[in-house]
């Protein structure tokens, strides 16, 4: 199964580097899984190149109806306790930002509970040295 941190999910919304290597995983994997704090992030990001003039207005809405669309199908990961332990934990063994912990303890939890092996996909190259060091299979979309 695919673990898409939120530099992943935006590949599949924007084309830029990267974006066909996504749409590559996203065509070979039944399911793509995500943290509920991947809605917000998408969201931001979005928002942020639309006020930057990277995107057109209707560009912006075209791609969050798009984006709101696929989030139904996606297997949503929840913020629960033990999730949030497991991030405080990660942050001290790794030098990750908050949400780049919330994913990596994420995908960590979604492989405990499946007994599958999760495939990390990300574009950061701290998420992802932190994600290879825990035991994740990662994919480097950074190109």
């Amino acid at each position: 199964m695919n673990y898409f941190d939120t530099s992943a999910l935006i590949k599949h919304l924007i084309q830029e580097a990267g974006s066909q290597q996504v749409e590559t995983l996203i065509i070979a994997e039944l399911w793509l899984a995500t943290s509920k704090v991947a809605y917000a992030e998408v969201h931001a990001a979005l928002a942020r190149r639309l006020r930057e003039g990277a995107l057109t207005h209707t560009a912006h809405q075209t791609i969050s109806h798009s984006f709101d669309s696929d989030w139904r199908v996606y297997l949503r990961i929840d913020l629960v306790d033990p999730l949030l332990t497991l991030t405080r934990e990660l942050v001290l063994r790794h030098p990750l930002r908050g949400f780049d912990a919330i994913h990596l303890a994420s995908a960590l939890r979604l492989q405990e509970r499946t007994g599958e092996a999760v495939q990390f996909v990300a574009s950061d190259e701290r998420l992802l040295a932190a994600a290879k060091n825990e035991g994740l299979v990662t994919v480097d979309v950074r190109r």
